[in-house]
């Protein structure tokens, strides 16, 4: 390649590094209970990343893959913009009860997703509270189907899991136990970010400011847990190392 080749190549990764980083999040309350992509976008500009984090989702209480491609919704978002990633996650339970219906509308996402020049990540979820045996079940069902397409994982159930070893006193569930306590969602965000800029979350910011329990309102944004530096630290520690382990 001659100078001339090497100066364009050197000017395209330029631009592409001014540009925003843009996720689609596409699933239901486990993402926009306490509004996780906009927790996640907060770790992104307590980095002081030059490809800011822009995000958007298609979410729906309760939706399974299936209900989101049937409202055709999320397929129009993913067709209408230019998206670096979209980030699928299916109904909590349904990847331990019925994974081939799972696997028949994620392959149908991803294949529109592929051809929008986009990448798939798998939101990896967490077992319910009262029944921690079925995260191994779950973990097999996403990491199974993203061998199989060649996705990449968001290993947020696994974080969870050492979170909760290391400290068991600290409270990842809502009362429900099923949905993400804002330390939950905290931790998701610290996956998310370590996912989509390949970087250690360690050392960005342990605020938790976002919306309460419920689909996330505009400038309604409330600060939701004080979260010790010690805690923060240990999250943003396990979620890189999980990370880095989940391939």
């Amino acid at each position: 390649m001659g100078i001339m080749g090497k100066q364009v190549d050197a000017d395209a990764v330029r631009v592409l590094d001014q540009q925003p980083l843009r996720v689609l999040f596409i699933g239901n309350s486990y993402t926009y209970v306490n509004d996780l992509p906009w927790l996640t976008q907060q770790l992104s500009v307590s980095a002081g990343e030059t490809r800011t984090l822009e995000s958007d989702m298609v979410t729906v209480a309760g939706a399974t893959l299936k209900s989101h491609w049937e409202r055709g919704d999320a397929l129009k978002q993913i067709q209408n913009e230019r998206w670096d990633y979209v980030v699928l996650q299916e109904q909590s339970t349904l990847p331990i009860t019925d994974r081939s219906v799972m696997y028949e509308y994620v392959r149908l996402f991803d294949a529109e997703i592929k051809r929008v020049n986009a990448r798939t990540i798998f939101y990896l979820s967490w077992a319910r509270q009262n029944r921690p045996q079925t995260q191994q079940i779950l973990t097999d069902s996403y990491m199974r189907i993203a061998r199989e397409l060649k996705a990449e994982v968001a290993p947020v159930g696994l974080a969870w899991q050492k979170v909760q070893e290391e400290n068991p006193k600290l409270n990842l569930y809502y009362s429900d136990q099923s949905h993400p306590s804002p330390i939950g969602s905290y931790v998701a965000a610290c996956v998310f970010y370590a996912k989509f800029y390949q970087k250690s979350p360690v050392g960005l910011s342990d605020r938790i400011y976002s919306t309460q329990f419920g689909t996330p309102q505009e400038g309604n944004r409330i600060r939701l847990e004080s979260l010790r530096k010690t805690d923060a630290a240990r999250i943003q520690r396990l979620a890189w190392d999980v990370v880095n382990q989940a391939h």
